[in-house]
Parts: C-alpha cells; sequence; structure tokens
C-alpha cells in the first residue's frame, strides 16, 4: 500500500472535495449571494484541510515509515503463521521477507465490502484467499488494515471466535489498524469513523478467550496489538 494507491482505491471522496473547492471559488469570484457562498466555504475550508492533512498522514505511514516492513519488529519467532485479509492486502510479501518462509495460509474473510474495498480488489492484484484457518493449526496469526472492514458485532465476534480456535495454545494473534482515536479524527476527520476504536478489538479478542500480549504504537496513526491464546 502507498498514497498512489490510497487515492485509486477513494477517488471520488478526492474528486468531491476539489468539486466543492470548486466551487466555492467560483460562487466567491462570480459573488453570489451570501447565503450561497458562506455555507460553500464553510463546507470547502474543513474539506480541504482533512484532505491534505489525510493525505499526508497516508505518505508518512505508508511511503515514509513504510509500515508494512516493521509488522514483526520486536515480535518472537512466527512460527507456522497466517495472514487474514478482507480481499485486498499488500502486507504478505512484507511479512514473507521479515519472517522468512511463507505463510502457512493466507485467509479472506467473509464480507461485503464497501465502495473502496471493492475498487481496491478491481484495480490491483488480489491475494489468493489460500486454504481455511484450520483450528489448532498456527503459532502467529497477522491481521492488518482488515478488522476494521467486519462492521456488524455478530462477524466481529465470529471472526474472533474463529482466530481463536485456529491458533495453537501459546499462540499469537498480531492485529494492525488504524484506530477511531484522536491523532487519526485530526488527520482524517470523520473518514477516522471508518476505523474502530481500539477497545472494540479488546472486548471482541476477549470474548473470544484471548488476552492482550503486548501492545505498540507502530506511527502516530497505527496501533499493533498481540493478543495470546
Amino acid at each position: 500500500m502507498n498514497t498512489a494507491k490510497v487515492i485509486r482505491f477513494n477517488w471520488p471522496k478526492y474528486l468531491g472535495a476539489l468539486a466543492l473547492a470548486a466551487a466555492a471559488l467560483i460562487a466567491g469570484t462570480a459573488r453570489f449571494p451570501a447565503w450561497i457562498r458562506y455555507p460553500l466555504w464553510a463546507a470547502c475550508v474543513p474539506g480541504a484541510a482533512w484532505t491534505l492533512t489525510s493525505l499526508a498522514a497516508t505518505w508518512w505511514v505508508y511511503d515514509h515509515r513504510k509500515v508494512y516492513q516493521r509488522l514483526t519488529a520486536g515480535l518472537p519467532e512466527a512460527g507456522d503463521w497466517a495472514a487474514v485479509h478482507a480481499g485486498f492486502d499488500d502486507s504478505v510479501p512484507a511479512l514473507r521477507a521479515a519472517i522468512g518462509h511463507a505463510p502457512a495460509t493466507v485467509a479472506q474473510i467473509a464480507l461485503t465490502p464497501g465502495a473502496s474495498l471493492r475498487r481496491a480488489r478491481r484495480l490491483s492484484r488480489r491475494v489468493a484467499c489460500g486454504s481455511a484457518l484450520n483450528d489448532g493449526s498456527f503459532d502467529s496469526i497477522f491481521v492488518t488494515f482488515a478488522a476494521h472492514e467486519v462492521r456488524e458485532l455478530t462477524g466481529q465476534r465470529a471472526l474472533f471466535t474463529a482466530l481463536h480456535q485456529a491458533l495453537r495454545p501459546g499462540g499469537r494473534l498480531i492485529v494492525t489498524e488504524h484506530a477511531r482515536d484522536a491523532a487519526n479524527f485530526a488527520v482524517y476527520g470523520p473518514g477516522a469513523l471508518h476505523f474502530q476504536p481500539l477497545a472494540t478489538w479488546y472486548a471482541r479478542a476477549a470474548e473470544a478467550g484471548l488476552t492482550v500480549a503486548r501492545r505498540d504504537r507502530i506511527t502516530p496513526f497505527v496501533r499493533r496489538v498481540v493478543f495470546q491464546r
């Protein structure tokens, strides 16, 4: 993942921001009535600011800090590992390079994708779904920028139950996500609602029988939580 891909996957949002800015400029230049100009500028200014800050944060996370190359930093040997994605995932090559051997399985979460994820699946090479997550088969399971795509409570519970069952005793689940927190709201604005609070993952993991083993802030905007069976 990089900034160029994010723009490709979310181009309607950026096009909308440009259209709004153009409308505000036209309204001001043409001296439209105040009841037209002021609301346009009121919407345009924060929209433009969040567009710029979100692109800057995305560049910082994916291009500058190269977050995918830091997914395993400080973690013990992965052992037999699996990667779980939501239909699009750039993490597997980086994980394979860092761990030193291929995953036993690459599995896809069953869900109805949103518009951005549908575009990502169409515009980018898909990652093979691989086989199912067999019970008690893995020492490590990596879920990278994918869990937030599961919106419904029942789906989240089913996901974490399956992940728990797929781990061997003492195995680790590594969840890496943007969080719905102050840092992400500051740069993504309302777009941060696309993410989940960390408390959501703590709750789903506890319900499934997993405990928190480690918490890391990979960048100011990305958290990594290691759960243990």
